[in-house]
């Protein structure tokens, strides 16, 4: 999540949609008094090359903590941090509105990120399996799609209706940044960032890999997804 006085605009942040990467361009162009929530560990020193570039999500006090924390390597005092963060990464439109000042709320562009929901549970499923603790690929898979936790419509949402002002499509997501830039008044960078790329084990198309079965499960998780952004079964 991020919101930022200076160009106004606020970013809600979905999952497995390359939020990460939004994020990464994104806080390239934020002020000092810009609100940037942390990454994970990795990704928050990779966004900075090497120096946490994450502000103003909590107390001076915690955010020292974790920025410590990250230098350090200290996984077990970042965690701690980071739960006692006032904003976080993946916060829903109601808690995000919650925390804010009501004119900036209703003032600033706000935006998210959004992806065909076949390839988001795909690459979300990919993503959390641990092949250590989990069952084997296929059982988790099943249960995973049934589970929903993929589904992002909520995220936008406030009372059952979207409150973005743009979603950007992760298809074409350069060109949708670009775009938002050149209505903000910042510049976009010509080659974004990708970030958390490497967890999906199977490269191929998400409608390749699903069957008809699953296809129907995703559909009934993210209807309003399909319905909304007016992505093909």
């Amino acid at each position: 999540m991020i919101a930022s006085y200076l160009h106004n605009f606020i970013f809600i942040k979905t999952k497995k949609t390359a939020g990460t990467t939004v994020e990464v361009a994104l806080a390239e162009v934020c002020g000092p008094d810009d609100i940037v929530t942390p990454l994970g560990p990795h990704d928050e020193m990779a966004r900075g090359h090497g120096k946490p570039v994450c502000r103003n999500f909590a107390d001076p006090v915690v955010e020292q903590a974790l920025k410590a924390a990250l230098l350090a390597d200290d996984a077990k005092a970042y965690v701690k941090a980071r739960k006692q963060s006032k904003f976080f990464a993946h916060m829903k439109a109601s808690q995000v509105k919650e925390k804010l000042a009501p004119d900036f709320w209703s003032k600033a562009l706000k935006l998210t990120v959004e992806r065909h929901p076949y390839e988001k549970a795909v690459s979300a499923a990919y993503f959390v399996y641990k092949p250590r603790k989990d069952p084997p690929f296929e059982e988790f898979f099943e249960k995973f799609l049934r589970a929903g936790s993929y589904a992002s419509y909520s995220y936008y949402t406030i009372d059952g209706e979207p409150v973005v002002d743009e979603i950007l499509r992760q298809e074409t997501l350069h060109d949708d940044l670009r775009r938002v830039g050149a209505q903000l008044g910042f510049p976009v960078a010509d080659e974004l960032r990708r970030m958390k790329t490497r967890s999906r084990k199977d490269p191929r198309p998400a409608r390749e890999i699903l069957s008809d079965a699953q296809k129907d499960v995703i559909y009934a998780v993210c209807q309003k997804e399909f319905e909304l952004l007016g992505y093909e079964r």
